[in-house]
């Protein structure tokens, strides 16, 4: 029988199901699993996270009735709801239906975890059961909170796992995810509910409104990145954005950023090249570096957080999503947009051309122009060459362990003569004179220096676009050489 709760809660603006049964398990003071059991979310010991994206009739109906709402309220309380211009959360989505498991591994229909802005959670703390999660922060294009002004968080400030999720078993694994983790623990809507070991072991239970704020404030373009995608995701039918300087559909522009994010993780770094002035290039070289790892490594404690397989999603990181997005957004605003599309996805590898296929029918019709002519073209290669190979000229002469990053102003004379990219020349100098010192590849150079493997890739990435202007390879060689000498000659006045 369903007796309605002597009290309730009315939603707030943008929140989310899982959030609202939290305020309102906590205000009436029972488990949320046992609210949710009584609003027929329960199945075994699970609640399964399909109801974040909709509800049928019945079981709206039983949640309006048990917590005092009207159905439309309910209905309100889920992302299909909230942002009914967001293709990806259709039943149906590129020609296929998808399940809920579907949903969750292809990156795009919700995170494994809820991304938040400490902010906002503080903000509305005094609410009757406690603060507001909102569903937006659930998507993995929000990356920026508008109202202060910030990068979302997505871990936890004290057990560093990701927020609002079940986190890790003890073997790195993660656990299934759920509308509500832990939905036996009573804990403040506020606090971290990730549990270190097992399943009944104390919660993490840290306050998540009290995490400062780190980092610098989002850039302008990053804000219109995030404004473009919040705008098409609440956008009705009939509403026409623009995309590579055409009209285009809600549906057609998140296929067209889709398949723009698909051809720069793929075909790394080669859109580091098209934009070699893009300023958060190392961000986007960590992500990309991320998804081609092995799915064992991609899914443990040290990963992104994701149970998703493709490589085409956004990241978890909300400064990595920041850049991605902010450069996907750019090349869909450019003049000259259609050209590096191109570019990009003429060298996409024939292990992505499944997923570029399924694209491609219900994309814009700019995009899908952009797509021919790209599959027209000779596969071109991706990936970096060898930036000429450094051999151990130098092995027993000169210590490593007087290598530093950066190098000592002393040793860097020979380099500042060469008007390049100064910061990304001592640091990639720094990186060669290990390899004279030790040998080894360019990879365990940067491990030893200290080096994380974004700004190692960045780094490449600049140097090896310089070097492609004629005379700057050999001139950068000699002059990599007196560097080499001089650090000879100081590492011996120094022992």
């Amino acid at each position: 029988m369903n007796t309605p709760l002597p009290r309730s809660l009315a939603p707030a603006p943008g929140e989310l199901l899982p959030g609202y049964l939290l305020r309102l398990s906590h205000r009436i003071g029972i488990p949320p699993g046992d609210l949710a059991h009584r609003c027929g979310l329960l199945q075994g010991n699970r609640i399964p996270t399909q109801h974040l994206v909709r509800l049928d009739a019945d079981r709206a109906q039983q949640i309006a009735t048990i917590c005092r709402l009207e159905t439309a309220e309910v209905h309100g309380l889920t992302l299909a709801g909230q942002a009914p211009g967001y293709a990806p959360l259709g039943a149906v989505y590129l020609g296929q239906r998808q399940s809920p498991l579907d949903m969750a591994n292809s990156g795009w229909v919700f995170t494994t975890f809820s991304r938040y802005c400490p902010d906002c959670l503080a903000d509305t703390a005094h609410l009757p059961g406690g603060p507001i999660w909102h569903g937006s922060w659930r998507l993995p294009h929000t990356f920026i909170c508008p109202d202060h002004d910030r990068h979302l968080a997505w871990r936890c400030p004290v057990c560093e796992a990701p927020a609002f999720s079940n986190g890790y078993r003890t073997d790195g694994r993660w656990r299934p995810s759920q509308l509500i983790p832990g939905p036996r623990i009573r804990l403040h809507p506020r606090r971290c509910r990730y549990r270190p070991a097992g399943g009944w072991d104390t919660p993490c239970a840290a306050e998540l409104d009290r995490t400062s704020a780190t980092g610098t404030a989002p850039s302008a373009a990053a804000v219109h990145a995030q404004q473009r995608l919040a705008s098409a995701g609440a956008a009705g039918p009939g509403t026409t954005i623009a995309s590579l300087g055409k009209p285009a559909s809600p549906e057609q522009f998140f296929n067209d950023v889709r398949t723009t994010v698909l051809g720069i993780c793929s075909t790394w770094p080669a859109a580091a090249e098209v934009f070699p002035d893009f300023e958060q290039l190392d961000l986007i070289a960590a992500h990309a570096q991320s998804v081609r790892q092995a799915p064992a490594e991609r899914l443990g404690p040290q990963a992104d957080g994701w149970l998703a397989r493709s490589i085409d999603h956004p990241p978890a990181d909300a400064l990595q999503c920041a850049a991605l997005m902010t450069l996907v957004i750019q090349i869909l605003d450019s003049p000259g947009g259609h050209p590096a599309v191109v570019q990009l996805l003429s060298g996409l590898p024939a292990a992505r051309a499944g997923r570029l296929r399924s694209l491609t029918p219900r994309c814009s019709p700019s995009m899908t122009a952009a797509i021919a002519e790209a599959t027209r073209l000779p596969l071109v290669a991706c990936g970096p060459p060898a930036l000429f190979p450094q051999p151990p000229t130098h092995r027993g002469r000169l210590d490593p362990r007087t290598i530093s990053d950066p190098l000592p102003d002393t040793w860097t004379a020979p380099l500042d003569g060469l008007h390049g990219p100064v910061r990304h020349l001592r640091r990639d100098a720094a990186i060669r004179l290990v390899q004279m010192a030790r040998g080894g590849p360019r990879a365990s150079a940067g491990r030893y220096l200290g080096i994380s493997p974004g700004p190692l890739h960045a780094t490449t990435l600049k140097v090896r676009t310089w070097q492609k202007v004629p005379g700057n390879a050999e001139a950068y060689q000699e002059a990599l050489r007196q560097v080499a000498e001089i650090a000879v000659s100081e590492g011996r006045r120094g022992s």
